[in-house]
């Protein structure tokens, strides 16, 4: 009994510290939650105008956060659903209420696994009238053009794109440092094709180049960013924010674009 009546009050006082450390904890991972919704809830992808200065691309916009616009500003946000464009002058609530259909930010997230699939996409929007310039049918491609990180889901293929697909190029993919030259044939009018794995397996965090065969001297480079399949959100202001949180700047740009030129309710 001596034994019991000296140990009950420790024992009590730990569990009551466990229970307020589990408490402490609750608290903060809600915390986290909502700052991660908050800073989800809206992306700018473009502005324009005298408030440029204070939206510029990538700034996150929580939930119910108002934008406030001068006469002459131009403000392009990425939302759950899609692009919006708020045009000054004005006051602007970014909130919870999006009445557009959210299946194009689904599809664009998706892996894709067959080269055919982007073979074709969406004419831009500009330049007017330019039918060989082409939008992809997903995120997850390696802008030749542009370069840099590029996210792609583990277990997911890469693909190699091209904004202007009108005649048939021959390019050479190898690793930065070195290594395996792969020779690509791209046929006239096809934009996407797909990254050569089975020759050059594209590696977690290694950079690798990409030229043209009739101008060597332009090289683009890509590093690899893996993402696992299940931290891929279909809200489109999640996903931009994950793309831009891992320096993919040019998926941002093509998500944001092709939610543009989608048809919006």
């Amino acid at each position: 009994m001596i034994f019991w009546q000296g140990f009950l009050p420790p024992v009590r006082r730990v569990v009551d510290s466990v229970r307020r450390l589990m408490i402490t904890a609750a608290c903060l991972l809600g915390a986290s939650a909502m700052s991660g919704m908050a800073l989800a809830q809206a992306v700018v992808v473009r502005s324009t105008g005298p408030s440029a200065v204070s939206y510029p691309k990538g700034k996150r916009l929580p939930v119910n956060a108002p934008v406030v616009l001068k006469a002459g500003d131009v403000v392009t946000v990425l939302d759950r659903a899609g692009t919006r464009v708020l045009k000054g002058a004005g006051s602007f609530v970014i909130d919870n209420a999006v009445n557009r259909d959210r299946g194009a930010a689904a599809l664009l997230a998706r892996s894709l696994s067959n080269p055919a699939s982007v073979r074709a996409g969406a004419v831009r929007g500009a330049p007017a009238g330019d039918a060989d310039v082409v939008l992809p049918v997903s995120i997850w491609i390696a802008d030749t053009a542009q370069g840099g990180n590029v996210c792609v889901p583990r277990g997911s293929d890469i693909y190699l794109w091209r904004g202007k697909a009108e005649a048939r190029v021959f390019t050479w993919l190898t690793e930065s440092e070195g290594g395996e030259m792969v020779r690509m044939q791209w046929p006239a009018r096809t934009a996407g094709i797909a990254w050569p794995k089975t020759m050059l397996a594209p590696q977690e965090g290694r950079t690798y180049r990409f030229y043209d065969e009739a101008s060597p001297e332009k090289t683009t480079e890509f590093r690899i960013v893996v993402l696992e399949p299940e931290a891929v959100p279909a809200d489109a202001a999640a996903l931009g924010t994950l793309l831009l949180d891992n320096g993919c700047k040019a998926q941002f740009e093509w998500l944001a674009e092709v939610l543009a030129e989608a048809p919006q309710e």
